[in-house]
């Protein structure tokens, strides 16, 4: 597994601990203080992990980016990029002819917004990396 694999594995983790985020807001409001920096603390490390996993070498000699790979990131951030545009542009029609018929969004919608289309980018990432190297032929390995 070369390190694009792995960062595309990342990116679904962290995809991950990014649901997780509206779900700990909650609980800050209702809960102790004391318990959320129980909950927090061994999530922020699990966080960290990874990274770490990532930037450990086992061996020098391991090429960092072939034209393969650049390829593929390419494809995928297309991929990515016209899925969340698509995405976004039906979620708004929809809403111009149902809910809002004066074509207007609230401002205090908009980082809702902001925040789950970038979660759908790198869901749609991190999968098209994966499916790229699955579908490329043989193992991905170097």
């Amino acid at each position: 597994m070369n390190k694009t694999q792995k960062a595309a594995i990342y990116g679904l983790y962290l995809v991950g601990f990014m649901l997780i985020i509206p779900l700990v807001d909650l609980v800050e409001t209702k809960v102790n203080p004391v318990l959320l920096r129980a909950i927090g603390y061994p999530l922020a490390f699990l966080m960290v992990l990874p990274i770490w996993f990532l930037t450990r070498k086992k061996n020098q000699t391991d090429i960092e980016m072939d034209e393969r790979d650049k390829i593929i990131i390419k494809r995928a951030c297309l991929v990515a990029g016209g899925l969340v545009s698509t995405g976004l542009l039906a979620v708004y029609t929809i809403s111009i002819f149902t809910i809002e018929p004066d074509g207007k969004i609230q401002f205090s919608i908009l980082p809702i917004i902001v925040f789950f289309s970038s979660i759908a980018f790198l869901l749609v990432l991190s999968l098209t990396v994966l499916i790229q190297y699955k579908l490329g032929g043989g193992s991905g390995n170097k």
